[in-house]
């Protein structure tokens, strides 16, 4: 069952690339407007402020020298959330993603699933196997336990590109910044998905 699933996702995938992937060439994230790139800005700064404190703290954990063991893969990647969350203790949903920058990217989302890609854009996160919806918190442990969404391509070039040590994910409706290293969730735009 869990192979037909997985082969499902990938004729998914591939079906999606050879659809959106010719309207990619060329394209590049503009803003809209001046107060889009003023919001975009706001988001772009607090996410490099974000991975400047991760790196520094990162830095504090002793080196993680290759290995195929993963506990200790796990064990760094806990110890990094720990030093996180401790350094981010009184952080709270909004100081990423922004009023400003919460209603902008709920636009932009909002135009994706109402428009022409708007299905496609729901079967790809659309989760296969059902989950306990869960409330999440800014400095959460992304949930173990739930599909690990991707988000649809044709969004992702609407929405300000991410460094690699952050990446967006739906979970249920909500959109998430989550840190790839440390598995943290970041910031969060609570049903996001019209």
């Amino acid at each position: 069952m869990k192979r037909r699933i997985w082969v499902t996702r990938l004729l998914l995938w591939l079906s999606l690339l050879a659809f959106v992937a010719p309207g990619f060439a060329g394209q590049a994230r503009v803003p809209r407007d001046n107060e889009e790139a003023r919001d975009f800005k706001t988001f772009t700064d607090r996410v490099q402020a974000y991975v400047k404190m991760q790196k520094n703290l990162e830095a504090s954990l002793p080196t993680l020298k290759p290995t195929k063991d993963a506990a200790q893969i796990v064990e760094h990647q806990h110890a990094l959330a720990r030093k996180i969350a401790d350094a981010r203790r009184d952080a709270r949903q909004g100081d990423i993603f922004t009023h400003e920058v919460t209603e902008r990217f709920r636009k932009i989302i909002r135009r994706a699933f109402h428009g022409p890609e708007g299905r496609l854009a729901r079967r790809t996160i659309q989760q296969d196997t059902p989950f306990k919806v869960i409330a999440l918190r800014v400095n959460d442990v992304y949930p173990e336990n739930i599909p690990l969404t991707t988000t649809p391509p044709t969004l992702l070039l609407k929405l300000p590109e991410l460094p690699p040590e952050l990446a967006y994910r739906f979970v249920g409706r909500d959109l998430t910044l989550k840190d790839v290293k440390a598995s943290l969730i970041v910031d969060l735009i609570p049903n996001a998905i019209p």
